[in-house]
């Protein structure tokens, strides 16, 4: 069984309304991409492995990763979130090594779909309807006046203006 350990994150005791905080919101956590703010309301009791849920005084809700000084906070709320990401686990980074910014476009977000296959019944039916649609089709001509020729379906009608009144 695989256990993964997580980093430690900030406790209860540290995390409180106000505070000044870096968080993960739930879109960026495959990510990590960290959004900076100030602690407006707790929303898990008690501590938890991946981090404290809270909601931050812009509205934001996200998993507590770090505390973050005052002025990253106030940079963050000057300049919203425009698709740029941080590698990695935040602003410190790790072992306290700033990490490089990134821009990363929408397409980093989308998954490719597999092209469905088709089954065995699918692959037998549509071979028909190619071998029927590309089939030479015979042209007859009206047994009544002699003069009109097309496949046996166009004859037919054909033929049955003939005997109307």
């Amino acid at each position: 069984m695989d256990r993964r350990r997580h980093p430690a994150v900030p406790t209860t005791a540290s995390v409180i309304p106000g505070a000044t905080v870096n968080i993960v919101l739930k879109a960026d956590q495959p990510t990590g991409r960290t959004v900076s703010g100030v602690v407006r309301d707790l929303l898990t009791r008690g501590n938890h492995p991946r981090g404290i849920k809270v909601r931050l005084a812009d509205g934001r809700v996200g998993r507590v990763q770090s505390m973050a000084s005052a002025s990253s906070a106030s940079t963050a709320a000057a300049q919203p979130s425009t698709g740029g990401a941080q590698g990695g686990r935040g602003d410190d980074g790790v072992d306290g090594q700033e990490l490089p910014t990134q821009q990363l476009g929408l397409d980093a977000y989308v998954k490719q779909s597999k092209p469905r296959q088709k089954g065995k019944a699918e692959q037998t039916a549509a071979s028909k309807d190619i071998q029927e649609s590309t089939a030479p089709t015979e042209t007859t001509t009206c047994p009544v006046c002699g003069a009109f020729e097309g496949d046996e379906v166009a004859v037919s009608h054909h033929v049955a203006t003939h005997f109307e009144s």
